[in-house]
């Protein structure tokens, strides 16, 4: 759990974030995510771990550095440039944090870094702003192994979190083209936030059903109401949780 110490303030989302980090992390890189406040909290209680920071706005990482001067951080390092231009370092077991930005952006990301072989040691939390359905299709198409994932919810608006590797391990399941990888299986049917969430997920992707009928559209909606179906099922006691 987060601690209350720091002098870095999270909210639900990011404290989540955060906690999804392992401790067993020996670099963290902080790609386009509020401001750099994980890496922040990440220099705070683990001075020892590395921190590279990226983003592509100098102003952005002009007040970062001012922030982690306040903090009198030293380990660390700003990468000013595209996510989808960073060249990753070799590291025992780095952990990148990919999150706020949107599906496609993440994908680009993503690919770039996938491909260069440092990342094959690396755990990647992933939480895209928007249409985890396509970043999870993807993670699938690569072959990516699950370690964790989760939904949280702030303001109103619900975010699926993913903790995952490209190789496997004791702990992970391989993605394989099965609802509970495409569609998620961290729904939790005493949540109203997770109904609501998947609810309207459904009305976007069923909106687009509508205009641009295809049998893969028909599949993605088709498998949020599944869950529903199977939240409300749950809820009631007729299948286990």
């Amino acid at each position: 759990m987060i601690d209350h110490s720091l002098k870095t303030r999270m909210g639900t989302r990011l404290s989540a974030l955060f906690n999804a980090i392992p401790e067993t992390t020996t670099e963290f890189w902080d790609l386009c995510c509020d401001h750099g406040a994980a890496g922040r909290a990440i220099l705070e209680s683990r001075p020892s771990c590395p921190v590279v920071f990226n983003d592509i706005h100098s102003d952005i990482m002009a007040h970062l550095e001012h922030q982690l001067a306040e903090l009198a951080a030293d380990n660390y390092r700003l990468a000013i440039c595209p996510a989808e231009r960073l060249e990753l370092t070799a590291s025992r077991q780095p952990t990148l944090l990919l999150a706020g930005v949107g599906a496609e952006q993440c994908i680009v990301i993503l690919a770039h870094l996938f491909a260069q072989p440092a990342s094959a040691s690396a755990s990647f939390i992933i939480s895209p702003a928007t249409k985890m359905y396509w970043v999870r299709q993807f993670l699938i198409e690569q072959g990516a192994y699950l370690l964790a994932e989760q939904v949280v919810t702030e303001h109103n608006r619900s975010y699926e979190i993913l903790t995952i590797r490209r190789e496997p391990t004791s702990s992970g399941l391989a993605m394989i083209d099965h609802p509970d990888f495409s569609h998620g299986d961290c729904w939790l049917p005493a949540d109203p936030n997770h109904r609501r969430h998947i609810n309207k997920l459904i009305a976007y992707y069923g909106a687009q059903l509508e205009h641009r009928p295809t049998p893969q559209s028909k599949a993605i909606v088709q498998g949020y109401q599944n869950i529903l179906k199977k939240l409300s099922l749950k809820k009631i006691g007729i299948i286990q949780s």
